[in-house]
């Protein structure tokens, strides 16, 4: 009995297991089947959502190429009608669509270009079209120029050659082709579109009973997750290090700026000193080869360091008042004479009513057209260089857009260069020779720092004939201040009459205040008027036109905040320098004043402190030779005899040369020798020259450093007055 109860309990575990092993064979294939269902349906959903995507993105394509081909014709159907308009008529009016299409064909093709890039085929034709378009646009010029030359007549006889209709004709049978060509998929948009979306509403529906599908889709999609995060790491980490490369990239840099200019300046400097020493015509032409190498190999430097800091977003701008004449003074300056060697004439053309001061980036608008007005004379070689400055106004009247063209006539930039001639280390390969000496940087540190400028730059070029280079600076604030080139030089003392003689509004409800800054001015060339409230300070300033007005802040009945909305929406006195003038010591009050107004001064003040804040509004004072019997004025009364002497020999001996030259080291010696005589017999006056004639050629303002040096003769005049009553 006992053998027969094992041998039975032996039996039932065996089944127990041979169950167990159905239970779970059958328990995979459910799950087998299962999973295989769910991730079938999933793909196959995922597989139809992405074919319908791809094929709504091609449509999508194919109707904006239509489109893009539709405005192409369009516009050149406007300019034909324009030049038949103007061949039958001769009206200037007639040529407004031939140079809207002109300008605006360009954009259209390079998005078109842009959109059947991946398609050899297209692109091939649609370049095509675009040469069969600019030989379109060149027969309108054509007949153009012989109906403003020889006559209606004239050109009436080229449009009857039907040479423009078969090019309109290639044309519409070339855009016609290329419509053709994604007709496909523009009429099977609709119809396909809705059957991929019934299939991928029938696929997500399977899907969709497979519950359980979704946790394992949910698994799967936080697999997905995990990798993102995981790649999302890896593009910390890269970042991190990318930004630890552009840090040492600044350190780098500042250290190669340091490390190369340093022998630069040796180099161009004793050459420089060299100069005077050489008898030999051969020794100067030798001096004359390594000073132009250096300076074109601290150029080279110069384009590298800069696009690298700009690369690096290092670069900072500066804004500061500036007045585009006189960086053109300072082109007209440095081109000149190259430009005359190669008889090519520059010149400056600027709108006559344009603001005197903008708030930009001096310098860098500087570079900016130093490198457009070197290319342009680098590859001209007759004809003219013309740079044209003009603005448009704005809705606020504070603001302007600043508009320069350089314009060149020279060797010109294929067509297919125009856009790649901004990108770093590309050159248009026009003009071999001259292109080596460059590192096809120039272009490209123009558009970027144009960009950092808030602006943009296009070019346009025809080969062989010239280019012309475009920037347009829209938002350009107007600045109340001077600009740098019209600002009194800073001096030991504080003469009111050294400005300009100007009308004055002092608005301040205290009236010792009043009575302090009268007699500040008392005895100088100014008209001050007074008030006493908000109130009053716009009355005054609707009626007198003041130059600057002096706003006390905290006033009864309207305070200074208040006068100073009602004065700037009078018409005119939008730009008028109101300078807040205020006794609050606390940091933000000051930092919101100091943007509100355009000057601020704090009470108490000095003297020498009003007149600092005046001076970066009101320009100096050009005076007159002082009349025989009046008396000088008293700041020059300090020269001795022996100076003037001495000053006298220099003018005639080593002044003439340096005014001739302009050369940095050498106006830096003639300073420190007139700063060494103004120690030697004390003399303010010729000290505060001397320190303004180092400062010009210290920052390599040609321009001021000109001006500073012709005043000389004047200044040893006034010495030598004074010393002499």
């Amino acid at each position: 009995m006992f053998r027969f109860s094992k041998a039975k309990d032996k039996a039932s575990d065996s089944g127990r297991r041979m169950y167990r092993k159905a239970n779970k064979n059958i328990y995979k294939t459910v799950v087998v089947v299962w999973l295989t269902l769910s991730i079938a349906s999933v793909i196959l959903a995922a597989v139809t959502w992405i074919d319908l995507s791809r094929k709504i993105e091609a449509a999508r394509e194919a109707v904006a190429i239509q489109e893009e081909l539709d405005t192409i014709l369009r516009l050149l159907l406007d300019t034909e009608t324009s030049q038949r308009g103007f061949t039958i008529t001769g009206d200037q009016k007639f040529l407004e669509p031939l140079t809207f299409g002109e300008s605006h064909l360009p954009p259209h093709f390079e998005k078109l270009i842009e959109l059947v890039k991946e398609d050899a085929t297209m692109l091939r034709r649609v370049i095509e079209l675009r040469a069969q378009t600019e030989l379109s646009l060149s027969h309108h010029r054509v007949i153009v120029a012989t109906r403003r030359t020889q006559g209606g007549k004239a050109a009436a006889e080229i449009v009857a050659t039907g040479e423009g209709r078969r090019i309109m004709d290639l044309i519409r049978s070339e855009v016609a082709s290329l419509r053709g060509m994604r007709e496909d998929l523009v009429s099977d948009n609709g119809a396909g579109a809705r059957a991929k979306l019934l299939r991928a509403s029938l696929t997500s529906l399977v899907a969709g009973i497979f519950g359980i599908g979704a946790g394992v889709f949910a698994f799967w999609l936080a697999r997905i997750m995990l990798g993102h995060q995981q790649r999302e790491k890896e593009l910390v980490e890269a970042r991190l290090h990318a930004e630890r490369s552009s840090q040492e990239k600044t350190v780098f840099l500042a250290n190669m700026s340091h490390e190369i200019r340093t022998p630069m300046n040796a180099i161009l400097g004793f050459s420089e000193l060299l100069e005077n020493d050489l008898r030999e015509p051969k020794h100067r032409q030798y001096l004359q080869s390594i000073r132009v190498s250096a300076g074109s190999l601290l150029q080279l430097i110069n384009d590298i360091l800069d696009m690298s800091k700009i690369e690096a977003g290092v670069m900072e701008l500066r804004l500061e008042p500036t007045d585009p004449r006189e960086i053109c003074d300072f082109l007209h300056t440095i081109f000149a004479e190259p430009a005359t060697k190669k008889h090519v004439r520059l010149e400056c053309k600027i709108a006559e009513d344009l603001p005197r001061a903008l708030l930009m980036d001096r310098i860098r608008l500087r570079q900016i057209l130093v490198n457009l007005v070197g290319n342009a004379v680098k590859f001209t070689d007759h004809g003219n260089i013309y740079v044209r400055v003009q603005w448009e106004k704005q809705e606020t009247s504070s603001h302007i857009t600043l508009l320069i063209e350089v314009q060149d006539t020279g060797v010109g930039i294929p067509q297919d260069k125009l856009e790649a001639i901004f990108k770093p280390f590309v050159q248009a390969g026009a003009h071999r020779d001259k292109e080596r000496a460059g590192t096809g940087l120039g272009l490209s540190i123009v558009r970027r720092l144009t960009e950092m400028m808030g602006g943009t730059v296009a070019a346009a070029s025809v080969m062989g004939e010239g280019s012309a280079f475009s920037m347009r600076f829209p938002n350009v604030e107007i600045s109340a201040r001077l600009a740098a080139g019209e600002k009194l030089e800073s001096s030991g003392t504080a003469e009111f009459n050294e400005l300009r003689p100007a009308t004055i509004l002092v608005v301040d409800d205290n009236e010792t205040n009043c009575q302090l800054i009268s007699g500040m001015f008392t005895g100088s060339h100014h008209r001050l008027i007074f008030g006493a409230n908000g109130r009053e300070a716009v009355e005054k300033a609707s009626t007198l036109r003041p130059d600057v007005i002096l706003l006390d802040i905290r006033m009864p009945g309207m305070d200074g905040r208040e006068a100073l909305a009602e004065i700037r929406s009078i018409p005119g006195m939008e730009l008028t320098p109101i300078i807040a003038v205020t006794a609050s010591s606390l940091m933000s009050e000051e930092t919101e004043l100091k943007t509100r107004f355009s000057g601020y001064v704090r009470k108490p003040f000095s003297k020498r402190e009003m007149f600092d804040e005046l001076m970066q509004f009101l320009p100096r004072h050009h005076t007159r030779p002082d009349a025989p019997g009046k008396q000088p004025d008293t700041a020059w009364l300090s020269a001795p005899p022996e100076l003037v002497a001495e000053l006298r020999r220099i003018l005639a001996a080593e002044w003439p040369a340096l005014r001739d030259s302009l050369a940095i080291n050498e106006s830096k010696g003639f300073a420190e020798r007139l700063k060494t005589l103004a120690h030697r017999w004390p003399c303010p006056r010729l000290e505060s020259y001397a320190l303004g004639l180092a400062h010009h050629a210290d920052s390599y303002a040609v321009v001021e450093l000109e001006k500073h040096l012709f005043e000389f003769p004047s200044v040893v005049d006034r010495l030598e007055r004074g010393a002499s009553t």
